[in-house]
């Protein structure tokens, strides 16, 4: 049983094997020594050749159990941008018994191997990495590669790590440089003093009623009239908007077709984030699906999601039979479409 289980480690898939060019140089030498002690019958040679054929051992067996009893981590943000780096955390943590020496990971999204001097037992150690994902949507890092040609560097030996960590990745915001303003602010003012909330701006002075914040009492007022005057406020939320994404993929259209499609996403992308920052609540059209106006983190982030997944479709959607007076609708491209 015992056996068994060392003979699986040892033919284990994930472990990889690479003669460096210094192996087989030194491979090649020995094999030349060989033959001429056989030829020769100099036992000077054969303690050669011994010696040779000793270290290609101690080289291939010290190097399989430096990268054994590696547990490896990879941590990132929670946001992720295609085409933009972003900073993950590399950590290696070595459960044997002896320190590993000389180890260097490998990512495929990353430029070079990222190397590893001393890792002692029991103690993780961490490397900062730059990944960058060139496309939006679910995107993994399947595996990772724990190598290391220590000690002398005739063979290098690696494990392959899965991860299996898939990532949302969000679609870059495209630079807007101008949004025009609805049309309906300019004539009627802005919305929201006609709406009250928690702003700093404050929309009149009335009389004190029940439930009004003791906060908002006016108390210069107050004190003339001789009775509470309170502060009625207006609220911090700009107008309803929705950011309209044409997703119908027409027939016959090419490649070119694909390229301007990400471009709308990635506009699409900066119009919603310009309009969460004027203050509106802002939702999405993608064809037929329509994401309702909200704010906040929570609906930021449920925002990105649906850009990031969004995908272009057969047949053209049916869009909503009707949209509020009080939606202004942006279509990615352009400023405002429609604003009923």
């Amino acid at each position: 049983m015992a056996f068994g289980a060392r003979l699986q480690k040892l033919l284990h898939p994930r472990i990889l094997v690479r003669v460096t060019n210094l192996g087989l140089g030194f491979i090649l030498l020995t094999l030349v020594v060989a033959l001429a002690a056989t030829n020769t019958g100099n036992n000077g040679l054969y303690i050669l050749v011994s010696l040779f054929l000793g270290a290609l051992v101690v080289s291939g067996v010290v190097s399989r159990r430096n990268v054994e009893n590696v547990a490896v981590e990879l941590d990132g943000p929670a946001e992720i941008f295609a085409g933009v780096p972003v900073r993950f955390t590399l950590r290696l943590t070595n459960h044997g018994r002896l320190p590993r020496r000389g180890l260097l990971v490998k990512i495929s999204s990353a430029a070079a191997p990222i190397l590893f001097g001393r890792l002692e037992p029991g103690r993780p150690a961490e490397r900062g990495v730059d990944l960058v994902f060139p496309k939006r949507g679910r995107r993994s890092i399947e595996s990772l590669l724990v190598y290391s040609g220590y000690p002398i560097g005739l063979f290098r030996k690696g494990r392959v790590h899965p991860l299996g960590d898939e990532r949302l990745v969000y679609p870059a915001p495209a630079a807007v440089p101008y949004l025009p303003p609805d049309p309906r602010e300019a004539e009627g003012g802005d919305p929201r003093d006609r709406r009250r909330g928690r702003g700093a701006e404050i929309r009149n002075l009335r009389d004190a009623g029940p439930g009004d914040d003791p906060r908002d009492v006016h108390w210069p007022q107050t004190a003339r009239q001789g009775k509470f005057i309170v502060k009625e406020r207006a609220s911090e939320e700009g107008r309803d908007a929705l950011v309209e994404l044409e997703t119908h993929r027409p027939a016959g259209v090419d490649a070119t077709w694909d390229e301007a499609f990400e471009r709308s996403v990635s506009e699409a992308t900066g119009l919603a984030f310009l309009l969460l920052a004027r203050g509106s609540r802002v939702g999405l059209l993608l064809g037929g699906v329509l994401v309702p106006p909200g704010s906040g983190p929570a609906h930021r982030r449920g925002l990105l999601r649906a850009l990031a997944l969004v995908e272009p479709a057969r047949e053209p959607g049916r869009a909503p039979s009707a949209i509020p007076a009080s939606v202004a609708v942006y279509r990615a491209g352009r400023g405002p479409e429609r604003a009923a």
